[in-house]
């Protein structure tokens, strides 16, 4: 029998309804206890996930998704950073891959660039930027990862396409890291995940161990018919967040609790909460292993204040267990 592959464990810190010293503190007790990775999102409304689905119709402060990961940066010293992930109709893919260069400098080389389509209709709207179809996002995001890919590899580019278009476009000075690895999120099996294998270094999914499993084995078919192997590209996923206590009861319950905080109803944030990563510590090792077993090799886990220490504490033992 093989014995299972090491699972990474990292966490998504939410940068809503939290103080800027609450967001570092944060980030430097999921250090501090040794985790694998720390990411912000790349939000300017509030997003909380409820049980049907993203609710994003609620107003309250949140800060930038790129400016918490500089203020990451400082903060820490060794966990890997990334933005989970960067919608490509916010910035400009050329002025996105100076900022990621920058920030790996900054951090030393921990950075992954991570990037997607954009789904959420409101912030694109708010903030000025138009809400294409779908399709034309898909579209937007190929060709912004064929850009981003060109210039992380050192080349010169030149690009027109419908949406964005470059003119021996460089990146100088290069990333500290020999290959900046760009993370692709999304799941569609026709088109994203055939980006996915063109031009990514890692893959971010969402959904239960058997989805995963299958959007994985779409992504190797993709893999193979461009040329790659599928083994290059690192398999990641997004889960809800943690609640670990001593009884799944005492835990769903604390799990609601924060949720109302971000802006659920009561109702809402009690169907939420019922998650199979809201239990005792066995119960959420076994749904980790389940994703590992899955073929995950990372896992990110949402994390909105006020930040559960008790939970992180016991999620640094479970990590250590799973880690073999």
């Amino acid at each position: 029998m093989s014995t299972p592959r090491p699972l990474r464990l990292g966490f998504q810190v939410w940068g809503q309804q939290v103080t800027w010293p609450g967001l570092m503190a944060a980030g430097r007790a999921i250090e501090a206890l040794a985790f694998d990775s720390l990411f912000s999102n790349d939000h300017f409304f509030p997003v909380v996930g409820g049980p049907d689905g993203p609710v994003t119709g609620q107003d309250g402060p949140i800060f930038e998704g790129w400016m918490i990961l500089a203020g990451f940066a400082a903060a820490t010293e060794r966990i890997r950073l990334g933005c989970l992930v960067s919608g490509t109709g916010y910035r400009n893919p050329c002025l996105l891959v100076k900022m990621a260069t920058a920030l790996d400098h900054a951090s030393g080389g921990r950075l992954s660039l991570g990037l997607g389509a954009g789904w959420h209709e409101r912030e694109h709207l708010a903030f000025g930027y138009g809400y294409p179809t779908l399709g034309e996002r898909i579209g937007r995001l190929e060709e912004a990862g064929a850009i981003v890919r060109g210039l992380l590899d050192g080349e010169e580019v030149t690009f027109v396409g419908r949406w964005y278009a470059a003119d021996r476009a460089r990146n100088d000075p290069p990333p500290l890291q020999a290959r900046l690895p760009l993370l692709i999120g999304g799941s569609g099996e026709k088109r994203t995940l055939r980006i996915v294998a063109r031009f990514a270094d890692a893959w971010n999914g969402e959904g239960d161990p058997e989805m995963i499993r299958h959007k994985s084995a779409v992504l190797d078919a993709h893999c193979r018919a461009v040329g790659r192997d599928p083994a290059a590209i690192r398999r990641t996923v997004g889960l809800p967040p943690p609640l670990i206590r001593g009884s799944r009861d005492a835990a769903r319950a604390t799990l609601a609790a924060i949720l109302e905080r971000h802006g659920l109803t009561a109702e809402q944030a009690a169907r939420a909460a019922d998650s199979p990563l809201a239990g005792t510590a066995d119960e959420v090792a076994a749904v980790l292993a389940a994703y590992r077993d899955a073929g995950a090799e990372e896992v990110i886990l949402d994390w909105p204040s006020p930040f559960d220490g008790e939970t992180l504490e016991r999620l640094a033992e479970v990590r250590r267990r799973l880690a073999g």
